[in-house]
């Protein structure tokens, strides 16, 4: 098979990819291996289809009939195998060879599995893609018919979709418990403050938690009952258990190909690889960040779009470079947290923390330069602290500290535009 342009993965970086070569080329070819068996959906609103406010038909963003109209050759249910550059060639799983003139490796990445004992078993699940929410699904329904006492779940871990689980469990009326390996929830992304303020929230809605709880084995019983036995010697019953404990980049594939692999698959700022006339964009990607000046691997629906859109251009011979600040909200019960820049606390030189009770915001400064935020319910100061990263504001280490003084008003400080 023959191709002018291959995408490897039908996910939103891909499939916004070929949207955008179609704009450009009318009369290219275009074709997606996809190794998901359905068209292109939204791995966002999984959670939602799991509370029940979107059915499954909803879910899909692009059916079979636009790829038809698009003239985009979707092949579905098949992965790649290996990837030989200079031949311009890809071997599929099932031994087809594919040719190309430009690739697209938006492979994403996949959930890591819990690595003790029994992580494996029935009942232990990943939320990752649409077979992950129907089984969840299925899972909760027959948990529901059981004898009340035996209506429990546990979500393992402090991974973002965690919090989505947990609230969709609580909806159910379903025994929620939450094991995790810090004093509080996301203690590698906020201070404590803020995981009080989460752990107060998660406690007023009847999840359990379970705090510095490691764990040592699962074990499955006759009447199929899962024990989550930890290092502490505690021995927790559930009928399901969930793991989020981070994910990995979909690159085994690509270890013998010469590809720059690097925690993903390290880019430049046009999304280029070291390969010639291969390019990489989404969560498999470790890209080179204009912004913060450094290379890092942040996937979320966003980034991913936009970084398709733009490989796609640049597949089409233009030049454009990502540059775009990664942020996300979530939203825990009500509790409403924004995440900007680069917002792994263990990145910055300085944590600077304003506490106001209900309002919290925490800035992270590399040297002078403010290179991310967490913001606790102020959700009105977002554009703006979006502004002073992007415009690579710098502050001395007193006008720092000066951020954390409650009765200063931000409109008076130097990340707000004062001079």
């Amino acid at each position: 098979m023959q191709t002018d342009f291959l995408i490897i993965g039908g996910g939103v970086a891909g499939v916004t990819a070929a949207t955008e070569i179609r704009n450009i080329k009318p009369d290219a070819t275009i074709a997606i291996l996809s190794q998901e068996p359905v068209c292109f959906y939204s791995r966002v609103l999984l959670s939602n289809y799991l509370e029940g406010s979107v059915v499954k038909e909803k879910l899909i963003l692009r059916g079979e009939q636009w790829f038809c109209e698009q003239k985009i050759n979707l092949i579905l249910g098949e992965g790649a195998k290996s990837l030989d550059s200079k031949k311009h060639k890809i071997v599929t799983m099932n031994g087809q060879e594919i040719n190309y003139k430009k690739l697209l490796i938006a492979t994403g990445v996949r959930p890591q599995v819990l690595p003790v004992p029994g992580g494996d078993l029935p009942g232990v699940f990943n939320l990752w893609d649409l077979a992950d929410a129907e089984h969840i699904s299925a899972e909760i329904e027959n948990l529901k018919k059981l004898p009340r006492e035996k209506q429990v779940v546990a979500v393992i871990g402090g991974g973002f979709i965690c919090q989505s689980l947990v609230k969709i469990f609580i909806a159910n009326e379903l025994e929620t418990h939450l094991l995790m390996r810090g004093k509080y929830y996301w203690s590698k992304f906020v201070g404590e403050a803020a995981g009080r303020m989460i752990t107060k929230k998660l406690l007023d809605n009847g999840v359990k938690i379970h705090q510095e709880m490691r764990t040592q084995e699962i074990v499955r019983e006759k009447d199929g009952t899962l024990i989550i036995k930890t290092e502490s010697g505690e021995g927790i019953k559930a009928g399901m258990v969930i793991v989020g404990i981070g994910t990995l980049p979909n690159i085994d594939w690509l270890q013998d190909s010469g590809i720059e692999l690097d925690n993903g698959i390290k880019v430049n700022e046009y999304l280029e690889t070291n390969l010639s006339d291969v390019y990489a964009a989404g969560d498999v990607v470790n890209f080179y960040d204009v912004i913060l000046e450094d290379h890092h691997r942040k996937g979320n629906w966003v980034n991913a779009s936009r970084q398709g859109e733009i490989c796609g251009a640049n597949m089409c011979d233009e030049k454009k470079a990502f540059n775009e600040i990664t942020s996300f909200t979530v939203n825990i019960f009500g509790l409403i947290f924004a995440f900007l820049g680069e917002y792994n606390r263990a990145m910055a030189d300085e944590v600077v923390i304003r506490d106001e009770g209900e309002k919290i915001r925490e800035f992270y400064f590399k040297g002078e330069r403010l290179i991310g935020a967490t913001l606790v319910n102020a959700p009105m100061d977002r554009p703006l602290i979006e502004m002073a990263i992007k415009d690579k504001i710098e502050l001395s280490k007193s006008e720092q500290l000066s951020l954390s003084e409650a009765d200063k008003p931000f409109e008076e400080t130097k990340i707000y535009g004062v001079k």
